[in-house]
């Protein structure tokens, strides 16, 4: 064994890690979440404006009638509210998830509501950083080189902005009518110019009146975000100076805005041909966050967006051509209309689904302990890293019981994440804690030839299948161990015995050399006798064995004697739940095995809000009690208190957590063998060294017997 450097905490007795895993697999699980998970949104609405503004925040303001909040949350991101409520080509609308149910929430009229609810001046947010001494020119007053302007000015830049015709607004107040935008809208939001101190200066064109050269000369960065009329007569004059598009228009990165020429940024109809409103807005915002970072010296690709959306977190069931029938088509040329009043405007808001997504958190005690949202989890174990004590003790406390993945819109498994944070951590050196040196001692034991045997059964030297009791049934029941092989040797004739750990403590533990070495000795052992299917009596055992060791085929005693055996009919009229194993999350089979071999006793059973597929953890999973005993409690009391009834259980180390809290728990074989089965419900587990003891008395038991009686 060698002795490495640990982390605080980390033991140094284990073997040498395997160093054989895909070095990526880890950041590609922690990418995933961060890509896919809806925990910090965006909700379709959010995610299809080009400004990113919080529809789905000021909706639900709305709708709790905090009209003032609604209109500064819209603020946060967009300073012209009142204009998108009367123009925005409303993209957040056309894939509104209300789409589903009827048609999609009027979130741009809620916007032009509370623009126009709001009494006396603007409320204008006119904070901004602290001045940087820089001096910016944004050349074109129109929607991008407005809110441009806005955004440098308050990053703490000096702003001028050059308008060719006599007054700012562009297509605002050239080209839409005052029946579709009333101009005293316009005046009222642009009004912010003014507000931040931004110096304008109207009759001047570029070109004509002022030289591309001069500008760069005398400002630090230079904006063209220039209409198409007035792009097309700086071309006309400075062509020579810029790359060209295949169309003749300036080239320009649509990423960064970049020109080629050092600190000019270029956007606008001149560049990118005709646009919405909002596109407009969206591109000046791109070219201002460029033009910043020119300024400060940052990089200017790390981080950004790319010009085409993000593909959506939330999908909508109808089809592309029903979609397109409940949306209203965004039109420029009819009347605006009349806006909504309060009661109209906050039973819109009703409509909302709150697009939010929390529904992992909500069933999972420990993702409510360390998180809001797996994605939080995923950035520690990339940015922060397992060298972290925190984020190691974090990592192994999680059940790895995929109740996230079954409950996720998405089918993310945090789990999975975790167990691979756990393999990388025995890698370096950081694994497994010093908490977890009994569980370590508790696998070496199970694959000590002390405690194994594999044979075939009595009075025959092949077995094509195997009963693999595994640790924990033998351990608390040597009698049920030798009974239920006493019914599959007499419904499944030809089953011999293996007794091994499956290698589940420390595959969960992150030992995965380790696991590599118990994954070999059950192939061994098996093939020794002939052997290609496992039965087991453990859901866990079976969930690892068919994961891990593909193989030998795996099945379970539920589902090998459910239908087969007939159990004696001595449990009639008795009422009892059944604490289904996270394990056997998928296994169909299991479940109804199990119900079928407790209805045949007579037993009555209550189905538990979260059992099957959504079965919640005992709260011993993951190998988390010595770890966060604290929370193992919280989890297997929980669990306990679902129902008022003795739960039955078909795993050994289910029944023990649940017994631990007090529970009425019963294990599946004692329900249906032992004469008092409410005595057994009630009876304490038995301790470490008893569980050893018992171990030995089993094989010792089984190594006795003899051909099956007829």
């Amino acid at each position: 064994m060698a002795v490495t450097a640990s982390a605080p905490g980390a033991v140094s007795w284990r073997e040498e890690p395997c160093a054989s895993r895909p070095p990526d697999t880890l950041r590609e699980l922690a990418e995933e979440i961060l890509e896919r998970c809806r925990g910090e949104g965006p909700p379709n609405c959010v995610a299809r404006c080009p400004l990113h503004v919080d529809a789905r925040g000021y909706v639900q303001l709305t709708k709790e009638g905090k009209f003032r909040e609604a209109l500064q949350l819209v603020r946060e991101k967009l300073p012209f509210p009142g204009i998108l409520g009367y123009v925005c080509a409303h993209p957040c609308e056309l894939h509104c998830m209300r789409i589903d149910e009827d048609e999609p929430v009027r979130i741009r009229d809620i916007k032009r509501f509370l623009a126009e609810w709001e009494p006396g001046e603007p409320r204008h947010i006119l904070d901004r950083e602290p001045d940087t001494g820089k001096r910016v020119v944004v050349v074109g007053a129109g929607p991008a080189g407005l809110l441009a302007a806005h955004d440098l000015r308050r990053r703490g830049h000096a702003v001028t902005v050059l308008e060719a015709t006599d007054r700012i607004g562009g297509c605002l107040v050239h080209r839409i009518p005052e029946y579709r935008l009333p101009r005293r809208v316009v005046e009222r939001d642009l009004s912010i110019i003014d507000a931040l101190g931004i110096e304008v200066r109207t009759g001047v064109a570029l070109g004509e009146d002022v030289t591309l050269a001069r500008l760069r000369d005398e400002y630090d960065a230079v904006l063209l975000l220039l209409g198409f009329a007035g792009g097309q007569r700086f071309l006309s004059r400075e062509r020579g100076r810029f790359r060209e598009t295949a169309r003749g228009t300036p080239w320009a990165d649509p990423v960064t805005c970049e020109t080629g020429i050092a600190g000019v940024f270029a956007g606008g109809e001149t560049v990118t041909g005709p646009a919405t409103v909002i596109e407009s807005l969206a591109l000046g915002r791109r070219a201002a966050e460029s033009a910043h970072r020119w300024l400060s010296g940052l990089d200017l690709r790390e981080g950004r967006e790319p010009p085409l959306p993000a593909r959506l977190l939330w999908k909508l069931e109808v089809d592309e051509d029903e979609r397109r029938r409940r949306v209203r088509p965004p039109t420029m040329m009819e009347p605006a209309g009349p806006g909504m009043t309060e009661e109209e405007a906050r039973a819109e808001a009703e409509r909302c689904l709150d697009c939010t997504c929390g529904l992992c958190v909500a069933d999972c005690e420990f993702l409510k302990k360390h998180c809001s949202s797996p994605k939080e989890l995923a950035r520690q174990v990339l940015e922060t890293g397992l060298t972290d004590p925190d984020v190691l003790k974090m990592a192994y406390s999680c059940n790895i019981c995929s109740l996230c993945a079954t409950v996720c819109p998405e089918g993310l498994d945090t789990g999975r994440l975790l167990l691979e944070a756990r393999r990388r951590a025995v890698e370096q050196g950081l694994g497994p804690l010093k908490e977890h040196k009994p569980i370590v001692g508790y696998w070496k034991a199970g694959v000590a030839d002390l405690f194994t045997m594999v044979m075939p059964e009595p009075g025959s030297t092949r077995a094509k299948r195997l009963f693999f009791t595994g640790c924990a049934l033998p351990a608390v029941s040597p009698r049920n161990t030798l009974r239920v092989y006493e019914e599959l040797r007499r419904h499944l004739p030809g089953t011999g015995v293996l007794m091994v750990c499956c290698g589940a403590p420390v595959e969960l533990i992150g030992m995965e050399k380790e696991f590599l070495d118990t994954k070999r000795k059950i192939l061994e052992m098996a093939a020794s006798v002939g052997a290609e299917e496992l039965v087991c009596a453990c859901p866990d055992c079976a969930h690892t064995l068919r994961e891990r060791v593909p193989e030998l085929r795996t099945t379970t005693i539920w589902e090998a004697l459910g239908g087969r055996w007939k159990p004696p009919a001595a449990r009639s009229g008795v009422r009892v739940a059944i604490h289904d194993s996270c394990k056997a999350r998928h296994a169909a089979g299991i479940h109804e095995g199990i119900r079928a071999l407790l209805r045949d006793a007579g037993a009555e059973i209550e189905e538990l809000e979260y059992d099957r597929e959504k079965a919640r953890c005992c709260g011993f999973g993951g190998m988390i009690w010595p770890v966060d005993t604290d929370l193992a409690k919280t989890i297997i009391h929980r669990r306990a208190s679902e129902t008022a009834l003795p739960m039955v259980t078909y795993c050994a180390g289910c029944r023990m957590a649940l017994a631990s809290d007090g529970k009425d728990a019963v294990h599946a074989l004692d329900f249906l063998f032992a004469d008092d089965w409410t005595k057994k419900a009630r009876e304490k587990p038995p301790g470490s060294l008893l569980r050893y003891w018992n171990r030995l008395r089993t094989k010792w038991a089984l190594r006795r017997l003899g051909p099956v009686r007829p």
